[in-house]
């Protein structure tokens, strides 16, 4: 009896120790992978986007640049004081602005003199999004992993940051 629960566990202790290995390890752009389109809108739908209206400059800029996450999106980022930006996510299709809650004020400073000097990862081939930092709506410091479903970023994993 004794050797069929040692055979037992000497027989799951690699499955176990392969799923726990697993469920650290973060999401890779592979995963989340995105057609990347070339059409391209001419302007921001500011009729539909009234907020966008604030931000008119930083938008038109970012379109001029092209594609730059998730097959057909463009993040356009700027600046909202010393460690903070701000970002929104043009439909390169319709020209629709999208504003997800994560992206406001994003503080990219992690801990006290830690500085992140990209806070947002993104590729034009991959709907994942990865946030060094604390994001607008929460107060964790971390990698945020964040997936672009139906126009919203939806999170897939988050890793705190540990203190020095």
């Amino acid at each position: 009896m004794k050797l069929h629960v040692l055979g037992l566990l000497l027989l799951l202790l690699p499955i176990a120790s392969t799923a726990y290995g697993q469920a650290d390890k973060a999401p890779k752009v592979s995963q989340y992978s995105a057609k990347v389109e070339k059409a391209l809108v001419k302007s921001i739908n500011f009729k539909k986007n009234p907020e966008a209206r604030t931000f008119r400059t930083r938008l038109s800029e970012a379109l001029k640049g092209g594609v730059n996450f998730a097959g057909h999106y463009i993040v356009a980022s700027w600046g909202c004081g010393t460690g903070c930006i701000n970002s929104g996510i043009i439909d390169a299709r319709n020209g629709n602005v999208y504003w997800p809650r994560e992206l406001g004020s994003v503080v990219d400073w992690v801990v006290e003199t830690t500085y992140v000097n990209e806070p947002l990862d993104y590729r034009k081939n991959s709907r994942l999004l990865m946030l060094h930092g604390t994001p607008g709506n929460d107060t964790r410091a971390g990698k945020y992993y964040y997936e672009l479903k139906d126009n919203r970023l939806r999170l897939v994993k988050f890793v705190k940051l540990e203190s020095n």
